[in-house]
C-alpha cells in the first residue's frame, strides 16, 4: 500500500486539528505558536517540504484559517490575524528625510541610515513550544 501524502489544504487542516487539540490540552487558546519544520514534515508525510506546499500551506493558513505565518530557521511561527489588531501601526513619515534624499539620488542616505540604528538585543524567548 502506497503512503498517502496530504495536499496543502489537507496539511493546513491538519495543522489546525493539531492546533486545537492542543488548545482542549492546555485548557486555553493560544493566539501565537511554534511549529517545527520536523512536526510538519511528519504532519504531511513527507521526508522533505518542497516550496511550493510550503508557499500554497501559508497561504491557506492565512486565507482560511487566520493564522499568519512566518519562517524562521527551522520553524514556522504562527499568529492568529486578529490577535495582530493591537499592534501598533507607524507611519513611513518618520523616514521624509531619507526618502526625500533617495529621490535626489543621494545614496549618502543610507550610511546615514546604518549610522543611526541603535542595534538591539536577542529576541525574547517567551514564545510557547510544542512539537
Amino acid at each position: 500500500m502506497k503512503t498517502y501524502q496530504p495536499t496543502a489544504s489537507e496539511l493546513a487542516s491538519l495543522s489546525m486539528l493539531m492546533i486545537q487539540r492542543y488548545e482542549a490540552e492546555r485548557g486555553k487558546e493560544v493566539s501565537r505558536l511554534r511549529i517545527s519544520r520536523s512536526t510538519l514534515k511528519r504532519l504531511a508525510i513527507r521526508d522533505r517540504l518542497r516550496d511550493s506546499i510550503i508557499e500554497e500551506w501559508i497561504d491557506i493558513m492565512s486565507l482560511e484559517h487566520n493564522w499568519v505565518t512566518f519562517i524562521h530557521d527551522e520553524e514556522f511561527l504562527l499568529i492568529k490575524s486578529e490577535a495582530t489588531q493591537s499592534w501598533t501601526k507607524i507611519a513611513s513619515k518618520r523616514c521624509d528625510d531619507i526618502i526625500k534624499r533617495l529621490r535626489k539620488g543621494d545614496s549618502s542616505a543610507i550610511s546615514d541610515v546604518e549610522n543611526e540604528i541603535v542595534f538591539g538585543s536577542e529576541p525574547d524567548d517567551d514564545w510557547e513550544v510544542e512539537s
